[in-house]
């Protein structure tokens, strides 16, 4: 009987650590609690985009819905689905009138405003463009299963 016990002592002796220790993160970055503050300087760093001149509205529509998809994180489906988001771009690159045009997943379309929205202001429309309206955009999110 003694020797039952010093047995289950030692086995408790040597598994305790090995249990405790699992649970200790070996990297400071794999804790979502340590270093809090660098974790927010490293997302504010990723969420400023390249700023670079576009000088035509060629550029533009090519710089637009890549922000757009940047910031867009889809809804989950069982099918793959597209969404077209419709808003306009005025000349110091803020938004108005957004809304969906298409769409093949009704639940996905907060989604897909939210993207458009989160992105806002986008960056200028080019100096070269006439119009003191803005331009009215189109794009389409496509979510593949």
């Amino acid at each position: 009987m003694e020797n039952k016990k010093l047995l289950i002592i030692v086995m408790a002796l040597i598994c305790l650590p090995t249990f405790a220790f699992d649970y200790i993160p070996k990297d400071v970055n794999s804790n979502p609690f340590a270093n809090k503050v660098k974790n927010n300087q490293k997302t504010e760093q990723a969420a400023q985009p390249e700023m670079r001149e576009i000088k035509n509205l060629a550029e533009y529509f090519k710089y637009l819905p890549a922000e757009v998809h940047r910031n867009w994180i889809p809804y989950k489906s069982n099918t793959g689905y597209e969404v077209t988001v419709q808003f306009r771009v005025h000349r110091d690159g803020t938004i108005s009138e957004t809304k969906i045009v298409k769409s093949t997943n009704k639940d996905a379309n907060s989604s897909v405003l939210n993207a458009v929205k989160n992105g806002a202001p986008y960056q200028p429309l080019p100096a070269s463009y006439p119009n003191k309206d803005g331009v009215l955009a189109q794009v389409v999110l496509e979510y593949r299963k």
